[in-house]
Formats: structure tokens, sequence, C-alpha cells
């Protein structure tokens, strides 16, 4: 099991960009140029303390149907929260307007994603050395799957637990992602 506590997040502006693009939101009505969405990404990185928990679980395994969303050699499950600083400042953004919390959202989104693609980065190596490649993400949504996943993980190791089938701090996903085995190609020779 891997545990990382307290890693940077990069919120990159032209993400943000193109997320809020994608979602509707018009960025230079809510008054963020580009220096204001950078203070906003400073902001917002003040209020994260991310950490991140993952494991991979070797075929047979019990609860591989539950969490393996292609079934494979193995399976990882990636734990990534923000920390519970961030819920506050949602909900303070929430108190502006319904769009900058919709943007505060966004920014949550990013963070998440990039905590996640840190893990699945080391656990791409891992793979690699074991001739596999990793399926996409399978963002976990079923309560019981994810409590199994929690259950895995020991979750109280970066203080996330399940509470009312959502995930406590707010701020937090789990992901799994299945281990396959990679084809080699075989060259023809030429004649």
């Amino acid at each position: 099991m891997h545990k990382v506590r307290g890693f940077k997040l990069t919120l990159r502006p032209a993400e943000i960009k193109r997320r809020a693009k994608k979602a509707g939101l018009d960025l230079l009505a809510l008054g963020l140029d580009d220096i204001e969405i950078q203070r906003l990404a400073a902001d917002a990185a003040k209020n994260m303390a991310p950490a991140v928990l993952f494991d991979t679980f070797k075929h047979p395994d019990s609860d591989a149907a539950a969490l393996s969303p292609i079934p494979g050699l193995a399976y990882s499950v990636i734990l990534a929260t923000l920390g519970p600083g961030f819920a506050p400042a949602l909900e303070r953004a929430q108190g502006i307007s319904s769009e900058m919390y919709a943007v505060w959202g966004l920014l949550q989104e990013i963070a998440l994603d990039e905590a996640v693609r840190f893990a699945s980065t080391i656990l791409e190596d891992e793979a690699g050395r074991e001739s596999c490649v990793l399926s996409p993400w399978n963002a976990l949504q079923d309560p019981a799957a994810i409590q199994t996943a929690l259950f895995k993980l020991d979750a109280a190791k970066i203080e996330v637990r399940l509470q009312d089938g959502r995930l406590d701090p707010a701020a937090s996903a789990v992901v799994s992602l299945s281990w396959l085995a990679q084809v080699k190609t075989r060259s023809k020779k030429k004649e």
C-alpha cells in the first residue's frame, strides 16, 4: 500500500478555462481574467491538504467483481482527497453566487483529477515493469463498492470515511484501474 500526503497540485489556468467553457461558465463575466484565475487557483491550493492511498490487488480476489472495471491480471484502487479544508471554501463560494460555486466545483474536480493522475503515474510505472498497461479510470459510485475500497485501503490513514453513502470529506474520490497484459506485436522478417 502506498500513502502520499502533502504533494503539490497544480491547477493550470488553461485547464480551468477549458472546463469552464465546457460547463457553460463565462469566467470573464464573473470578473475572472487570467490574473484573477491564477489568484483563484492559488486560493484554492491554500485550502487543500491533498493525500492519496492506493494499492494493487492480484487475482483471484473476492472483491474484484465490484472493484475491477475490466477483468485483467490485477486491479488497483486509488483514494484521493483534498482534505477537510476545501469544503468550507466551497461553501463560502456558494454564499457569493451560484456561478462562483460552480467555478469552485470545477476547481475541486480538476484538483481531484490531478491527485488521481499523480497516483496513477506511479501505478503506470509499476504496471510497466510487469509488462502490463492500465485501463482508464473507473470512478466508484456505488456506496457498497466505495465502502469495500475504503476498507481494503484502510482509508482512516488519510482521514476519509463513508458517511450517509457519501465520502467525507466531500472533496474525495475513489477510482479503480485494471492491469491488462500488454500485447507485444511480432514484426515480420523482411525477405
